[in-house]
């Protein structure tokens, strides 16, 4: 491949048992795995290979195996094609991080070393928590009119915004039950699932780790990135490393707009979008993203990695 792409990495929600099989069985993605178990610990390759679902799915477990899945498809990826040139990157959510290892703004050293701050930090909030909290999906004809019905029910806030029509709820459980609920009894046209979740991820509620991350960038070595940076936080193309510190420590708690990342890359001229997976996402939302015939996405899974 000779075009330029952006590059696009999930968020978490998408680990499964077993994502890591096929990949470990290529050489160049086994380098990548092996420098992250230093920081994302020794049972790295049990996270990707046989943990069950359910421990998987865990906050702690489930950040650093889709990090350590993320770079080493995309850094196999781009061994198997010299010619690749890219022109920026998005991440959802977490998958951020690995779109500035991609960008060659964090090692992959770094990267680990970030992730298995974040995790922990996430997984101590959830572990805090004196009531259930989580996630509900949502989604409508424009998600604008969801964002617009949260201030209706106290406790509900707007914590992914990731198409024209889809997006994620966060909250309490009451509360996000309570917002279904009212939703149904009023005849509104959304569609609400409470997910199984341990927290509401991009909310208020995660401050804690908020204060945690930003002491851990102080000490983390980010460059500028060779390439823009798509970032959900601010909606925006990012270059500056001390802004992109701030805001990686301000995802904690703020809304995550992967829409806005998503257009602001189209917007710079980004026509071509790849994700390398074991189970690609995001790619599949630019329908949903981006006019019709403006762009051209690619889900490569990991069987494609050097076709």
């Amino acid at each position: 491949m000779t075009e330029s792409v952006c590059a696009l990495f999930a968020g978490q929600s998408v680990q499964e048992t077993g994502m890591g099989v096929e990949l470990l069985k290529i050489p160049a993605a086994r380098a990548v795995i092996e420098r992250l178990k230093p920081s994302l610990g020794a049972d790295l390759e049990t996270l990707l290979t046989t943990m069950p679902e359910e421990p998987l799915a865990l906050t702690f477990n489930a950040q650093r195996a889709i990090h350590a899945s993320h770079v080493a498809h995309w850094l196999a990826y781009e061994a198997a094609h010299p010619g690749l040139r890219l022109d920026g990157a998005v991440g959802h959510s977490m998958g951020v991080v690995a779109a500035l290892v991609a960008a060659g703004a964090l090692s992959v050293e770094e990267s680990g070393r970030f992730i298995a701050a974040r995790a922990k930090a996430f997984s101590d909030c959830c572990k805090g928590f004196s009531e259930p909290m989580g996630l509900a999906a949502a989604s409508a004809d424009d998600f604008q009119d969801v964002a617009d019905s949260v201030s209706e029910v106290p406790g509900v806030s707007v914590a992914l915004w990731n198409t024209v029509t889809k997006g994620t709820l966060g909250g309490t459980a009451a509360a996000l039950e309570a917002y279904a609920e009212k939703a149904r009894a009023e005849d509104w046209p959304v569609k609400v699932k409470v997910l199984k979740v341990e927290g509401p991820y991009h909310t208020a509620a995660f401050a804690p780790a908020k204060e945690a991350l930003a002491a851990t960038l102080a000490s983390i070595d980010l460059k500028a990135p060779k390439v823009p940076v798509f970032m959900g936080t601010s909606g925006k193309a990012e270059t500056d490393p001390a802004r992109i510190k701030e805001l990686l420590a301000e995802q904690t708690v703020a809304c995550e707009r992967h829409l806005d990342a998503v257009r602001a890359a189209h917007e710079a001229g980004c026509r071509t979008f790849v994700e390398v997976s074991f189970k690609p996402q995001p790619v599949t939302w630019l329908n949903d993203q981006l006019e019709a015939g403006s762009y051209k996405g690619l889900a490569v899974p990991t069987a494609e990695i050097s076709a």
